[in-house]
């Protein structure tokens, strides 16, 4: 499933490219942000990340992205100590649309791909549990505002994700009948970022 995401991607961007010449112009995006769960006293965790992108018009952009997200909690027990850590890891595939091309530009956008999850507890320092890397399809809806400074855009948007669990548990969605959509994890954010290559007029 994977395999066959990236490769549409590839393909769908390449086909918007070649459609496009007169225009086609690559930006690159670099963000930050905090965001948070809907698990009850859930606390606020940072994250980052990195966003390729091809604007096919002014208004238009279809891209990649990778970010991280970091969380992580330390107890004491009986004068000792217990740290977990866990990270999250959206690789997907983006499209926006720019609602005007101007200085001021609002936009809605989304994600969709595959979120990795990896998850550690140390004892004292030594390492006690570690998971796996699990891979769980997800999306996440967008919408924000670029204040354009030529080719540089200063971005901040809010984000919302859905994660989608497994039904088997397995480490891979695998395919659409291995996807639970009714054990959804889902977490907000707000996102504040630098756009190198904006397209325009």
């Amino acid at each position: 499933m994977k395999k066959k995401l990236i490769l549409s991607l590839a393909v769908f961007a390449l086909i918007v490219t070649a459609t496009s010449a007169s225009f086609a112009q690559f930006s690159l995006g670099l963000q930050g942000g905090i965001a948070k769960s809907n698990v009850e006293d859930s606390k606020t965790v940072a994250g980052g990340g990195v966003n390729l992108r091809v604007f096919a018009s002014p208004q238009f952009a279809i891209g990649v992205a990778g970010k991280i997200y970091a969380d992580g909690s330390d107890y004491r027990v009986a004068g000792q100590t217990l740290s977990s850590t866990g990270t999250l890891m959206p690789v997907t595939g983006t499209l926006d649309y720019f609602f005007t091309d101007g200085v001021i530009r609002p936009y809605v956008g989304g994600d969709a791909g595959v979120y990795f999850s990896k998850y550690k507890a140390k004892w004292n320092g030594e390492t006690v549990l570690e998971s796996s890397t699990r891979s769980n399809f997800g999306t996440a809806p967008r919408a924000g505002i670029v204040f354009a400074f030529g080719n540089l855009g200063i971005q901040v948007e809010g984000i919302y994700h859905f994660v989608f669990g497994n039904k088997n548990h397995s480490s891979d969605t695998g395919n659409v009948d291995n996807i639970d959509f009714e054990s959804t994890s889902k977490f907000g954010g707000v996102n504040v970022g630098i756009i190198f290559g904006l397209g325009g007029k």
